[in-house]
């Protein structure tokens, strides 16, 4: 009995001296001050630190306590913008609204590189960390933390990705039937919409590379104030080492993967929780079944415009289903009886009851993705970023109807409703559910899966592409066209010289003979 005790006490030994040996020191950024963003993000750090990893993370959002994870809660700064009601933000167009979020980034940057802990960080002696995560949107200056502690970079993207993101990890992204993010387009493009894309899609390239990394390198070195010089930010976003991203798919469209850019859509998906009593209730009593209905996290229900409000509220109190409304004010006037509100919802948890007929929703992807584990579909009314592509592809898939903003009247959303809860709906996004949650790990255990990978292979060199090492009109093999170029124009013109030469041979040859005849003086 005594030998058995030592037996297992040895055995603990092991495991503890194991676990501790695998466990990394793991430094986390995310600086947008979106919920969406930082539910991706933290999802990620928090079930590293479950796993016993050590993990810091800055970021804006207070966190419940959780074992082996410090947070250090940044407060955003957002001076001199103007932040526009995001019911409006699609009349900026592509080019205001991508220099708007690259301003707003650069004012999050200062907000945290300024702040004590995070000042403490940059000049510490003693801290040492074997990944530094970033989220992959507006946050580039935070890579100086990777050069300082020579640590690889994980980047998580909370969506999909954009062309000059593959661009880190020298990932094709062939504008011919890969849609920009911010576009509506399918993979099945028309002549005009493969010209909108590619222009598109150059252009946040260009601005990126020219009008953003430049401004989010000045604003690193203001903060990195070291005397180790840094290499430039052009070269650090180059050393990615794993790219993250939001995305599945089968939920949008198939493209072409490095092996250090891994799809993990949905990774923040949780199974089922128990609902709060009142909703669970309210739901459990309604045998016509519920719709739910919410616009986001960042799309406020009460600056809505009053027409489309009103022509919501005369809809719904038409239905023969409940509705329950995602309202972050008090009270709603005119709200019909068949209509519950809640300033915070449990959405994920909401739609996984059997009785949610329906999600009317902006179109945002976490909010698609959420739908599709529990095989709900979708009304979208999508309003800016990648909100058309989600509900585009929702159209194309079967089980989704899109409603433009601007045709909202209460015939329109009573047709848009009526449609979205045919049965066919339905059995597609089931179907569609079947397929996106068919996978070997679930995504969170591949984030956590090819994080770890890194860690332990130092950055995992073998995984980079080559492609990072050439230049522009190398990887275009534009000098190999101007060689064959040369090479066939060179021949043609020897062989044309030739030709020439033996059709004058010929040609003095087969021309008739003069003679000259001296004529004799008679």
């Amino acid at each position: 009995m005594e030998m058995a005790g030592w037996w297992y006490r040895l055995a603990a030994l092991v495991v503890a001296l194991i676990s501790t040996t695998h466990s990394a020191q793991i430094l986390g950024i995310i600086a947008t001050p979106a919920i969406s963003h930082n539910k991706v993000f933290a999802a990620l750090t928090d079930e590293l630190a479950r796993r016993g990893h050590r993990v810091t993370v800055i970021s804006p959002f207070p966190k419940k306590p959780i074992p082996n994870l410090k947070n250090i809660e940044v407060e955003m700064v957002l001076k001199d913008h103007n932040i526009p009601n995001f019911y409006d933000i699609k009349n900026m167009g592509t080019i205001g609204l991508s220099i708007f979020v690259w301003n707003v980034g650069l004012s999050c940057c200062a907000s945290v590189l300024q702040h004590p802990e995070v000042q403490a960080l940059i000049h510490s002696k003693d801290h040492h960390f074997d990944a530094i995560m970033v989220e992959a949107f507006m946050n580039e200056c935070f890579l100086g933390f990777a050069h300082k502690f020579k640590a690889p970079i994980i980047q998580i993207c909370p969506f999909g990705g954009t062309a000059y993101m593959g661009d880190w990890v020298g990932n094709p992204n062939p504008f011919s039937y890969i849609p920009d993010p911010v576009l509506h387009f399918s993979h099945h493009m028309t002549f005009w919409e493969r010209l909108v894309n590619t222009v598109n899609g150059d252009y946040l390239r260009i601005g990126q590379e020219f009008y953003n990394i430049p401004r989010q390198d000045s604003i690193m070195r203001k903060f990195f104030n070291e005397t180790e010089p840094i290499p430039p930010l052009s070269e650090l976003v180059r050393n990615t080492s794993l790219l993250l991203v939001n995305n599945h798919f089968s939920l949008n469209y198939p493209r072409p993967l490095m092996p250090n850019l891994i799809e993990v859509g949905g990774m923040h998906v949780q199974p089922p929780k128990e609902l709060p009593q009142d909703l669970q209730k309210y739901l459990d009593e309604s045998p016509q079944g519920v719709i739910y209905f919410s616009m986001g996290s960042v799309l406020q229900g009460s600056l809505m415009p009053e027409t489309a409000r009103n022509a919501f509220l005369e809809a719904f109190s038409k239905l023969k289903q409940r509705v329950l409304w995602k309202w972050e004010i008090e009270s709603l006037p005119g709200q019909p009886s068949n209509v519950k509100l809640g300033k915070w919802l449990p959405q994920s948890d909401i739609l996984a009851h059997p009785n949610v007929k329906l999600f009317i929703t902006h179109g945002g992807l976490l909010s698609k993705q959420e739908a599709l584990t529990r095989g709900v579909p979708l009304l979208g009314i999508p309003i800016y970023g990648d909100q058309h592509l989600n509900m585009r592809k929702a159209v194309n898939s079967g089980y989704g109807i899109l409603l433009e903003f601007e045709n909202i009247t209460t015939d329109s959303v009573l047709w848009a409703i009526e449609s979205a809860l045919q049965p066919r709906f339905r059995e597609n996004a089931q179907r569609v559910s079947r397929i996106f949650r068919d996978q070997p790990l679930t995504p969170l255990e591949q984030a956590v899966f090819w994080t770890e990978y890194v860690i332990r292979h130092k950055g995992a060199p073998h995984m980079r592409s080559a492609a990072l090492d050439l230049a522009w009109y190398q990887y275009f093999l534009l000098d190999v066209i101007a060689a064959l170029a040369f090479s066939v124009g060179f021949v043609s013109f020897i062989l044309f010289l030739i030709c020439r030469a033996i059709f004058k041979k010929v040609c003095s040859s087969t021309s008739p003979k003069k003679s000259i005849t001296k004529q004799k003086k008679h």
